[in-house]
C-alpha cells in the first residue's frame, strides 16, 4: 500500500482513547482521498502558501489566499508572516520536499514543510494555545527523521487569533523547538504502520491504498 504519513498521523489521533474532536467518517474520507478540508487545515494550507511564495499573495498590510478548493480567504497581516518569512534561508530551502520510505512491506510518503541540506523545518499554524506534547508525540516527526536520515527536526509553532472586527489573522506568539532520532524510533514507525494496515483491512479499505501505490508505479 501507499500511504501518507498525514493519513497515519489522523488514524493515530482518531484511536487515541480521550479524542472526541474527530468522528470516523472523517478518517475513512481521509484514507480515500476525499477528505475536503476544513477551517484549521485551510488556515495551514494558506499559511504555507504564503512561506512557498509570498510575492503571489501579498497585499497592502499583509497577504491575502484562498487556498484550493476552499471557499475561504484567509487575510493574513504582516505582523503575523513578517517573523515567519524571517526564519526561512530562502536561497537554499527547498519547500514540500517529498520521501519515501518502506515500512511493514508498504510506502509511507513524507513531505518535509521546508528543508535546507540535511536539516528539516516544520512550520505550524494554530489558532489553539500552545500545546507542546501535541506535537511531540505525533509520528509526523519521527518519520521525516527516519525517512530523511535528519539529525533533528525543527518546529516552529505560529500562535495565531483572528480579529473579531476585520477577520484578519495576527500573530500572538512563536514556539519553536528542536525533537531528535531516538533508539527506538524505527522500530515504534513500523509498529504504526501494522496497527494502520490492520485497521484498513478491517473497513475494507485495502483496495484503495493499493490502487494508490499502482498509480504511483
Amino acid at each position: 500500500m501507499r500511504i501518507s504519513t498525514t493519513t497515519l498521523e489522523s488514524y493515530r489521533l482518531f484511536m487515541q482513547p480521550d479524542q472526541d474532536w474527530m468522528p470516523e467518517d472523517e478518517l475513512l474520507a481521509t484514507i480515500r482521498g476525499e477528505f475536503a478540508g476544513n477551517h484549521r487545515v485551510w488556515l495551514g494550507q494558506a499559511f504555507g502558501s504564503v512561506l512557498e511564495h509570498p510575492e503571489r499573495y501579498q497585499v497592502q498590510g499583509g497577504y491575502r489566499v484562498q487556498p484550493r478548493g476552499c471557499s475561504e480567504v484567509f487575510a493574513l497581516g504582516d505582523d503575523a508572516m513578517a517573523p515567519a518569512l524571517q526564519l526561512i534561508d530562502r536561497p537554499r530551502t527547498v519547500f514540500e520536499a517529498k520521501a519515501i520510505g518502506k515500512y511493514a512491506g508498504h510506502d509511507v510518503v513524507a513531505k518535509a514543510d521546508q528543508i535546507v541540506g540535511a536539516h528539516v523545518t516544520e512550520t505550524k499554524a494554530t489558532l489553539s494555545p500552545f500545546d507542546f506534547e501535541k506535537y511531540a508525540t505525533g509520528y509526523q516527526w519521527r518519520f521525516l527523521l527516519d525517512i530523511f536520515q535528519a539529525p533533528l527536526v525543527t518546529y516552529h509553532v505560529f500562535c495565531l487569533f483572528e480579529s473579531a472586527q476585520n477577520g484578519v489573522i495576527e500573530l500572538r506568539g512563536i514556539e519553536t523547538f528542536n525533537l531528535f532520532p531516538y533508539a527506538e524510533l524505527r522500530r515504534d514507525c513500523e509498529a504504526l504502520v501494522q496497527e494502520f494496515e490492520a485497521y484498513v483491512d478491517a473497513k475494507g479499505l485495502r483496495s484503495v491504498l493499493d490502487a494508490r501505490q499502482e498509480a504511483a508505479a
